[in-house]
């Protein structure tokens, strides 16, 4: 994830400023409130993810081995996975996790840099899931899921962001031209509102309430498009009544629309006075949660392996008895 530097002008780039933090003293400046949620959220997902292997992955795995590897937790798991508890924090956390990620974007200049591996590491997800769906787990394919859209949305990001300091560029010296180039760094986050609007109030999706949670559902229903043609569709938002992906599965609208969106709150909070306001409660007793946010991309990357290994290696085991 990004890391926050203290106010500092950035070289080549009219009028822009980093965002300021102090951060425990610990390492280089950070906003530990930032840290501390991200945190808590990639937490919540990894549990989320165990509990999808203990319903989905695990009994494949002890079938595979003739074994009964914690079996017992199926049955749990499955009762979490379909709860309206379950799927109406899911929608919370995701939501605080991407606009974080929005927030994130405006706190450094290196945008395309968070990018690039992101963007790697998502085809490398896709590889080794096709893989998996062909000679081991059908339905586990992951074609555009979370990392996907992260990589698109920070790369969306960046690049109106150059366009905006590019054209602050042209405004020449002077309070009002300061000024423009200030309200130009807000075009990503507008952007991602109007997406939004354009989304949910052009009639091209909807929130559900139906099964007592929440959920956004596509209303979007190209007449006459192949499969193929909805594949390409579903990248970009929820097509209606199409299943793209079984495994991981997160389209560019509305998700990376909300990391846009969460320029907002980057540019309105931690590019004004406002940053510090939640200084005083930092201390020793975030430590912890605020070391997993700050390495959030790398555990949300790994555990997604490490889970599957150690109930592939315990059932193993298990056979070996």
């Amino acid at each position: 994830m990004s890391r926050y530097f203290s106010d500092a002008k950035s070289p080549g780039r009219a009028g822009y400023k980093e965002g300021g933090a102090e951060y425990c003293g610990r390492g280089k400046a950070r906003f530990w409130e930032l840290d501390f949620v991200r945190g808590l959220c990639v937490l919540l997902m990894v549990f989320d993810h165990c509990m999808y292997c203990f319903w989905d992955v695990l009994p494949a795995v002890n079938q595979m081995f003739g074994t009964s590897f914690l079996a017992d937790l199926a049955p749990l798991a499955t009762r979490y996975w379909v709860s309206a508890f379950r799927n109406n924090v899911r929608l919370l956390v995701i939501s605080a996790f991407f606009v974080i990620c929005g927030i994130s974007c405006t706190l450094t200049s290196g945008n395309v840099r968070r990018f690039v591996p992101l963007a790697i590491v998502a085809g490398g997800i896709t590889a080794v899931t096709s893989i998996l769906d062909e000679i081991f787990l059908p339905g586990a394919q992951v074609r555009f899921g979370v990392i996907h859209m992260l990589a698109a949305g920070i790369l969306m990001y960046a690049i109106l962001d150059e366009a905006a300091v590019c054209i602050g560029s042209l405004f020449g010296r002077g309070r009002r031209a300061d000024a423009a180039r200030e309200a130009l760094r807000y075009l990503p986050g507008a952007v991602g509102i109007v997406f939004l609007l354009w989304l949910f109030c052009g009639g091209f999706a909807r929130f559900s309430h139906e099964g007592g949670f929440w959920e956004v559902v596509g209303t979007f229903a190209p007449s006459g498009a192949t499969d193929a043609q909805k594949d390409i569709y579903s990248v970009f938002l929820y097509v209606k009544n199409y299943l793209f992906s079984q495994g991981d599965y997160f389209p560019i609208l509305p998700w990376s629309a909300l990391v846009l969106s969460g320029g907002i709150l980057g540019r309105l909070i931690y590019h004004t006075s406002a940053k510090y306001a939640f200084r005083p409660l930092d201390g020793a007793w975030n430590k912890g949660m605020c070391t997993i946010g700050r390495h959030a991309a790398v555990i949300y990357v790994s555990h997604m392996i490490v889970i599957p290994l150690y109930f592939a290696l315990g059932a193993y085991l298990t056979s070996l008895l």
